[in-house]
């Protein structure tokens, strides 16, 4: 008899990856003497606390490994940063191309007539105010 897989959680590493940049998802961190749990922001600014205790009690060597341990954490949110980017410029596009043009067609006006916004007026002003 076949079981219907699709209800079924997944197991092991594969998982449910979907690849998106889920900023609040709580990761596990295996650090050197210490296991850490909480989100990247949070481990990244918990292993840079425990860098600066070592680095105080002249264990060098420690600080620097959890220095690399936080670096790991501080890429993971570069990431989501740098894919949070091309949304953001897609989103004001969108609203800038959502804004109505409603200056008479060329058509009507003719060719030698030109409009120009009024913020670019203003510069215009400020402009010769200023020569």
């Amino acid at each position: 008899m076949k079981h219907n897989n699709s209800n079924r959680r997944s197991r092991g590493r594969g998982g449910n990856r979907r690849g998106g940049n889920n900023r609040a998802q709580v990761f596990d961190s295996n650090g050197p003497d210490v296991r850490i749990r909480g989100t990247a922001h949070q481990i990244c600014e918990k292993y840079e606390a425990l860098a600066k205790d070592a680095r105080s009690a002249g264990d060098t060597v420690l600080a620097e490994s959890y220095l690399q341990h936080a670096e790991h954490y501080q890429r993971i949110i570069l990431s989501w940063n740098e894919n949070s980017k091309p949304k953001q410029v897609q989103q004001t596009e969108e609203k800038s191309s959502k804004e109505e043009d409603l200056s008479l067609p060329g058509s009507i006006l003719g060719d030698e007539v030109k409009v120009e916004s009024t913020a670019a007026q203003n510069v215009q002003k400020k402009e010769l105010e200023d020569a």
